[in-house]
């Protein structure tokens, strides 16, 4: 009898272990049609995944070859591609008494694509992303970071076609849950770093409350150091001008406080050159047209350190933004004839605790 009872335990143990193990080997499987069950849920968009890793010692699973494209209208490009998204259980937070998860993307790809119609027009904020997320991870994410991305903004309703890229972007966010266990404030941190049109250099921090009802943060960014050159296909299409020469540097700041916000965007050009008559222009209506438009940055920059910009104050509230034209205007007078900007960062430190809302400006109803 303990003969017979021992082998039906064995069997028992053999018949487990197989079941184990086939359910291990087809776990990914599952996972990974799951994936692409959602991901084909979203209006006007679709999402495939190649593979799907399952890493149960760390409880994470990875997901590789991930694209995201538009299905209506015409855009030749994908929203979003990556070729690795790993979504984990976040260690240290665990640590602390929080479960909670964590995203890295490795090389991501994003294609913001402007144009005249909704249909060919594509942008981050078509869909509920964050939806889409919290379906495909059960944790909330505390942790949120990039690797080696790129975002690229683009318009082929343009001549020439436009491609203003961000790459080398480095981003962490923290504290996204809102948590006291595992920061010192319930604020979300997000720092970013990149290189724009792959010559300059970019940075920002932002200081967030993620679980206000209206956007409530402080943002401070700046780039530096843009060869004018690299513009030229957006200034050819926007602006209808060539730069010959020079460098841009923007500083920005932002707070806002349920939803109004006050700050201001200081772009500041360096030895900029417009116009040259010894390069050929396509048509004499653009030949003018440069002329006229260096002259006159010629006549109002700052000669002594041949500088040229402005300080573009920004207020209002998210619902209707409402940039000052006078005083950019008064700026732009101010820099040729009284002061320089250095387009540098007023201040050092940002708190959105210590957001003050703008007296002036009153809630929308």
């Amino acid at each position: 009898m303990k003969a017979i009872y021992r082998s039906k335990i064995l069997w028992i143990l053999v018949i487990l272990l197989v079941a184990a193990l086939v359910v291990r080997a087809m776990l990914p499987i599952w996972v990974r049609d799951y994936v692409n069950g959602k991901l084909s849920e979203m209006e006007d968009y679709r999402g495939h995944v190649a593979d799907v890793d399952i890493h149960l010692w760390r409880g994470a699973y990875s997901i590789h070859v991930v694209e995201i494209k538009k299905i209506s209208g015409h855009v030749p490009v994908p929203f979003f591609s990556a070729p690795v998204v790993d979504l984990s259980v976040e260690w240290k937070a665990l640590f602390h008494g929080a479960l909670v998860g964590e995203i890295n993307f490795q090389q991501p790809k994003m294609n913001l694509v402007n144009a005249a119609n909704r249909a060919n027009s594509q942008a981050p904020l078509d869909e509920p992303w964050t939806e889409k997320v919290r379906e495909l991870f059960p944790l909330r994410i505390n942790r949120f970071t990039v690797n080696e991305g790129e975002v690229h903004y683009r318009d082929y309703s343009k001549k020439p076609d436009v491609d203003i890229v961000l790459d080398r972007l480095d981003v962490v966010a923290t504290n996204l849950t809102n948590s006291t266990r595992l920061s010192e404030t319930l604020n979300a941190n997000i720092e970013m770093k990149g290189r724009p049109l792959r010559a300059g250099t970019f940075k920002t921090e932002i200081n967030l409350d993620p679980y206000a009802a209206k956007p409530t943060f402080a943002l401070r960014s700046e780039v530096d150091d843009v060869p004018l050159v690299k513009l030229n296909d957006f200034a050819k299409a926007y602006g209808g001008i060539t730069f010959e020469g020079g460098s841009l540097r923007v500083a920005t700041e932002m707070n806002s406080k349920q939803g109004n916000f006050r700050g201001y965007i200081e772009p500041v050009f360096e030895k900029m050159s417009i116009f040259d008559p010894t390069h050929d222009t396509e048509s004499p209506i653009d030949f003018i047209w440069q002329g006229i438009v260096g002259g006159l940055t010629r006549i109002i920059r700052n000669h002594p350190k041949d500088r040229f910009g402005t300080k573009v104050p920004l207020s209002g509230s998210f619902d209707d933004p409402a940039p000052a034209v006078m005083e950019t205007v008064f700026n732009v007078l101010r820099n040729a004839f009284i002061k320089a900007f250095e387009g540098r960062l007023s201040n050092d430190n940002i708190d959105v605790s210590k957001v003050q809302q703008d007296p002036d400006v009153k809630d929308k109803k």
